[in-house]
């Protein structure tokens, strides 16, 4: 699904609305949290999971990258 959202002005930041579809999809509703994950240059993920657990997404993309060529000699 691609959904292209306005930018609006408030106070000092800037807001958006997220379509209903996408709220679905993300399984938040008002007042909730929604965390956005730095995955490149100018390039952010949306997502409603805790910090905990992009923080430990993170550490198994480290260890993964890390020790590739043992996982793949173990594949063998």
């Amino acid at each position: 699904m691609v959904s292209t959202v306005k930018l609006r002005k408030q106070g000092g930041s800037l807001a958006v609305t997220l379509p209903k579809e996408v709220v679905q999809e993300l399984g938040v509703r008002a007042g909730g949290s929604l965390h956005l994950v730095q995955v490149g240059p100018g390039e952010f993920r949306l997502t409603s999971h805790d910090p905990e657990a992009v923080a430990a997404l993170q550490a198994h993309e480290k260890v993964m990258h890390e020790y590739r060529d043992v996982f793949r000699a173990l594949a063998k």
